[in-house]
């Protein structure tokens, strides 16, 4: 009879990776997956990479009951896979001896090599041999925003390169497109990554206990030439703070002049006439803006990433998109205290 494979086992704090382009959904799948440890009595530990200088997506965790039991640490300002690979590697290991066990939990920045993200793992748990036995790298999940992801790569050179060690690849977004389109976009990522797990969802809703099943063995590690790439060369990112309500339909048109600058915009606004916040998302020419749900945000703010952006002129366009309180005439004033009395 012939005989199993050996199982190598693994212990310590499950790492893993969640990777993908810009708005491809990669904090909704973090937070479901939190949602599932936190409800299973587990405290998992979080490092999320934020390219911009305001940390929009770590206000988002903070909507569960439970946030407080999270571990959160942010790097902002930079792509943990290039230029704060080393404040990246120290903070992994800071998370692992926090930890306890529990699994850790790494977003990248939409513009991230997964491959170097990957490397600056490993780097954290060679470089301390309490933290290599403490953590292991678990799995590397990707998202791919299935109606975008094949224009992407006029966008970004690493379109392709960052799907290439994903463990399973998450086709997300499949209620903005075809069936027939879908299916190509799924073959291409096939042709790149053929021996990875591909998942169809929308909004990121996934299984999580499947999502988050641990790997009989350990990965292989990645081989570099030990030169690091700028994945994020040519792009910059500008945070906002406003201080007026906007107009949704005038915030929409200005975004649309910048097609081909402005990539992704996220934040929390306020609108005239609504109470509250409203979470607004700009991704690769789609618009949207749904009610904030959650109570920890005091202040409207958005961040823009985009390439070879115009900053000044921008800004002055975002300006006419803020709604101004009338001012009434003093004829106006007069005639409303006459009506008063």
């Amino acid at each position: 009879m012939p005989t199993k494979a050996a199982r190598v086992s693994v212990s310590g704090s499950p790492i893993y990776v969640i990777a993908g382009f810009l708005g491809s959904g990669k904090t909704t799948l973090l937070k479901r997956v939190l949602a599932h440890e936190l409800e299973r009595g587990v405290k998992p530990a979080v490092l999320m990479n934020e390219f911009g200088e305001v940390d929009v997506d770590g206000a988002v965790l903070h909507e569960h009951p439970r946030s407080n039991d999270i571990e959160l640490q942010s790097l902002l300002s930079g792509c943990i896979c290039c230029d704060l690979s080393g404040e990246f590697s120290e903070n992994v290991g800071q998370l692992v001896r926090q930890s306890d066990g529990a699994p850790v939990f790494i977003e990248t920045t939409g513009l991230a090599d997964t491959g170097q993200v990957i490397s600056g793992v490993e780097r954290a748990l060679s470089a301390d041999m309490g933290i290599g036995r403490a953590a292991h790298l678990a799995s590397v999940i990707v998202l791919v925003d299935a109606p975008r992801f094949l224009k992407l790569g006029a966008y970004w050179s690493a379109a392709d390169r960052h799907l290439q060690h994903a463990d399973t690849i998450m086709l997300n977004k499949l209620d903005q497109i075809a069936p027939d389109q879908a299916a190509v976009v799924e073959q291409r990522i096939r042709a790149v990554n053929p021996t990875a797990r591909v998942l169809r969802t929308i909004h990121a809703d996934a299984n999580p206990s499947q999502l988050l099943a641990r790997a009989a063995a350990r990965r292989a590690p990645v081989l570099t030439d030990g030169v690091i790439k700028d994945s994020a060369a040519g792009y910059q990112s500008g945070s906002f703070r406003l201080t007026l309500p906007v107009d949704p339909a005038r915030m929409e048109a200005w975004l649309r002049r910048y097609g081909r600058s402005v990539v992704r915009l996220k934040g929390f606004v306020r609108v005239a006439g609504k109470t509250g916040f409203q979470e607004v998302q700009w991704i690769l020419g789609s618009f949207s803006m749904i009610p904030y749900t959650g109570s920890r945000q005091s202040r409207a703010k958005i961040v823009v990433i985009g390439r070879r952006v115009a900053w000044q002129r921008f800004l002055e366009g975002l300006e006419h998109c803020l709604v101004r309180p009338k001012r009434r005439t003093a004829h106006r004033r007069r005639a409303g205290k006459k009506v008063s009395r």
